[in-house]
């Protein structure tokens, strides 16, 4: 990642996922629990299949002789799956569909129909990701926005480690998160993959006696209130 600070420094710094810790072990009556996948129905079992097999009298049947249920099939686990594609008429698709991508306005209302046009990584160009103008309280942040994915930056080498700690000191002296963003006018989300989610990105900075922690918080919701 190609990032400047608000003196306009700027370094390639690698980043790294952070992943919450492993859930403990859920146990009941002393056991170990275990989610396990279970055919559910056969194709012949499903409820529009059996509309069309029985029509009017569909409730009937299913109180008398239980054609929902495919003893030879229902219950068997599943270990591995594949994804196969379907059409309207529920037939296998031989070819990848063309995809579409719509457009939808703020209510769900469908706008438009395009080609999907590629996004671009835009996190490691020359021209580097900086600071905004945006700087919030944390503890006001993070009821605003929805943190969805976080990542933690690191230090190639002792240069760094000055650079990555001076900003995570001064974002922990003020107790804020800073908006940071692309783009010559700095108002591009960052994109870390082709095609990937565009993101709204917030560093926080914490420090202690013995180093530093610089995250890197990302969001694709605001939270907004109702209006009255």
């Amino acid at each position: 990642m190609h990032l400047a600070d608000q003196d306009s420094r700027d370094a390639y710094i690698r980043y790294v996922a952070v992943r919450p810790s492993a859930p403990p072990e859920r146990v009941a009556a002393g056991r170990p629990i275990s989610l396990r996948r279970f055919i559910a129905a056969g194709e012949a079992n499903t409820l529009k299949a059996l509309q069309q097999q029985y029509g009017d009298k569909l409730g009937e049947s299913l109180l008398n002789s239980d054609p929902e249920v495919d003893f030879e099939l229902v219950g068997k686990p599943i270990e591995r799956t594949s994804t196969v594609y379907l059409d309207n008429k529920q037939q296998v698709l031989r070819f990848a569909p063309d995809v579409v991508e719509v457009i939808l306005d703020p209510s769900g209302k469908e706008t438009d129909r395009r080609e999907p046009i590629d996004r671009l990584p835009n996190i490691a160009e020359q021209l580097p990701i900086r600071f905004t103008k945006t700087r919030l309280n944390r503890n006001a942040a993070v009821r605003r926005f929805v943190f969805t994915r976080t990542l933690q930056l690191w230090h190639n080498d002792g240069l760094t480690y000055e650079y990555l700690f001076d900003i995570a000191k001064q974002l922990h002296d003020s107790d804020e998160m800073v908006m940071v963003a692309g783009g010559e006018r700095l108002k591009d989300p960052l994109i870390f993959q082709l095609n990937g989610l565009p993101w709204r990105a917030f560093l926080e900075g914490r420090i202690n006696s013995i180093g530093y922690c610089l995250l890197l918080h990302l969001s694709n919701l605001e939270l907004k209130a109702l209006p009255t």
